[in-house]
């Protein structure tokens, strides 16, 4: 019998989004589409002395061995517009873009030495 060699442990089947990933290097700005993603939007409630507060967070997987998202980049989902400069990259913001967050940390995921995908949130 042949056996066939699992290479990741990871089930990638619910990569099944595209997103958006812009990035901001000084004045440069770079647009990545990635059609094999997974985006999650959370609502975190906490309980103290004062009361009850609620907050927004994402969970953001792309499955590959290159980092592909950063801290402070912008992921929308779906597919988005192109941004060229400082106007519309500061335009391009979540109050007044839905399905948009900006990273906050940035994880990335290894089977053995290989990468096999990053986690990023915010």
């Amino acid at each position: 019998m042949l056996m066939r060699r699992n290479t990741s442990p990871v089930d990638y089947r619910m990569c099944r989004q595209t997103v958006t990933v812009y990035h901001r290097d000084g004045e440069e700005y770079t647009r990545t589409v990635h059609n094999r993603a997974f985006l999650d939007f959370r609502k975190n409630h906490t309980v103290d002395k004062t009361g009850s507060k609620e907050s927004n967070s994402f969970l953001l997987i792309i499955p590959g061995d290159t980092q592909t998202v950063f801290v402070e980049d912008k992921v929308l989902l779906g597919e988005g517009p192109e941004i060229t400069c400082r106007e519309e990259w500061a335009a391009l913001n979540p109050t007044t873009t839905p399905g948009l967050v900006v990273v906050k940390y940035v994880d990335p995921k290894y089977w053995g030495t290989q990468m096999v995908h990053v986690e990023a949130g915010g």
